[in-house]
């Protein structure tokens, strides 16, 4: 039974962020929190140049800070990382979690089905290269592949990465699906159905059939053979039949165990960029030069900045048949991944004494201090007391004192001032200010 956990009293208290691009994404990851701190509680406050929006909480032993992006791309993902850090400086490892396109296979030879989980070991920027005339040469150079994680998550997803953990994983990750699902409501995030799991050839296009004589569209007149109409993007494959003019199409087989099947997890390089891929062929391009599983549009926003894991769930094989119809699923299994992940994994823990405080040694204090060097060690503890009381207002005189130590040009004065600064600061520590019960100081590294 996990012992009950303080909740943090500073937004430094808070080393794990998740950041959520699409409102369907962010409601799957409201309901993996074991708890959200109230939704108007001001306490933690925000730097005055931050324009995010959040939602603090706890997820396992880990202090969480899920983040609202204003929208997709990687330009809002890097704007919004930007101001996290300005008002959560101590994040060390940021999670963008949601939906993504997933390739039909990954890198260890097993199938990928609309609805598994994708989590990346490293990010490529697959949009920018050179555009020739008939093809589109991505810029595959190191610049372009994210590093690997921090130290401690790229060992953690190493032990993931073997059949036993994955596997035990993913009983995990089922059961965190079974309450996402009961909290969002089951209608809203049901498993579509196999029967909607279709993989076509990557030259089917998503298109018109019922053409003129001339190849002309029937349906609007303006589409031609070989080509794809807005009308048609619009459409189902249902309402096109897709099904009934492709020469193959790979549906995902019953499940053996469950009345359904239950989502799979796979490790690999992502690929992340501002377009969204909507070409079977292209996507099997990309796969082959980069060996990526999955594409997405928010995590190379991220890696300059900060150390960021992608997890998202597959809603479309970034193919041409690309539907909206699993986002709600994909992103209830990418959320109960999440939390299937942080159960097993903790950041370094969080300084908290034990009243609950966090103790911080004032910061014009510590800048006065540390200007100056004393070689006898004896002295420390008068000068802790100082620390003890810094909150009070009447110390800022005693920092200008020993800021005027370095521009005076007396050796006389300089002895004089120290001395006076150091018998003001010992005496507000010795008239009745209390220590902060829990206080550890260190003023010099």
């Amino acid at each position: 039974m996990m012992s009950e956990i303080p909740r943090p009293t500073s937004r430094d208290q808070f080393r794990i962020a998740i950041l959520c691009a699409l409102r369907v994404e962010s409601e799957a990851v409201e309901t993996i929190f074991d708890e959200l701190y109230e939704e108007n509680d001001n306490r933690f406050g925000q730097d005055p140049s931050d324009e995010n929006i959040y939602r603090n909480g706890r997820i396992g032993h880990n202090y969480v800070v899920l983040v609202y992006m204003a929208g997709i791309g990687k330009c809002k993902a890097m704007t919004t990382t930007l101001h996290l850090k300005l008002s959560y400086p101590q994040i060390q490892l940021a999670l963008v979690v949601g939906v993504c396109g997933g390739l039909p296979y990954g890198n260890d030879g097993r199938d990928i089905f609309l609805g598994d989980v994708l989590v990346s070991d490293r990010l490529v920027q697959w949009d920018i290269g050179t555009l020739l005339p008939n093809a589109f040469v991505h810029k595959d150079g190191p610049q372009y592949v994210q590093g690997r994680p921090c130290r401690r998550m790229e060992t953690f997803l190493a032990i993931v990465k073997t059949p036993d953990e994955r596997r035990r994983l993913e009983s995990l990750m089922a059961e965190q699906l079974e309450m996402v699902q009961q909290s969002l409501g089951e209608q809203s995030t049901t498993y579509p159905g196999e029967d909607k799991d279709r993989l076509y050839p990557p030259d089917h296009l998503h298109q018109h059939r019922n053409l003129r004589s001339c190849g002309k569209c029937r349906s609007c007149g303006e589409c031609e053979e070989g080509n794809i109409c807005r009308k048609a993007l619009i459409s189902t494959c249902d309402e096109l039949g897709c099904s009934d003019h492709a020469q193959s199409c790979r549906y995902r087989p019953p499940g053996k165990t469950y009345s359904t099947p239950k989502p799979a997890l796979h490790l690999g390089p992502i690929a992340s960029g501002d377009t969204v891929l909507m070409s079977g062929d292209a996507r099997d391009q990309l796969a082959a030069e980069t060996g990526v599983i999955g594409i997405e549009m928010e995590g190379i926003g991220l890696w300059e900045e900060t150390s960021c894991v992608v997890i998202k769930g597959v809603a479309d094989y970034a193919d041409c048949h690309k539907t909206k119809q699993w986002q709600r699923y994909a992103a209830a299994s990418a959320a109960s991944c999440t939390k299937a992940l942080l159960l097993q994994y903790t950041m370094e823990p969080p300084r908290i004494n034990s009243t609950g405080k966090t103790p911080v040694l004032h910061r014009n204090v510590q800048a006065g201090l540390s200007r100056f060097r004393f070689p006898v060690h004896s002295v420390l503890d008068p000068f802790a007391k100082v620390a003890r009381v810094s909150r009070l207002s009447s110390i800022s005189d005693t920092i200008k004192m020993v800021d005027a130590f370095h521009t005076s040009s007396s050796l006389w004065t300089k002895v004089f001032i120290v001395v006076l600064a150091f018998l003001v600061g010992y005496l507000y520590a010795s008239v009745g200010a209390a220590p902060d019960e829990g206080y550890s100081h260190q003023l010099w590294p």
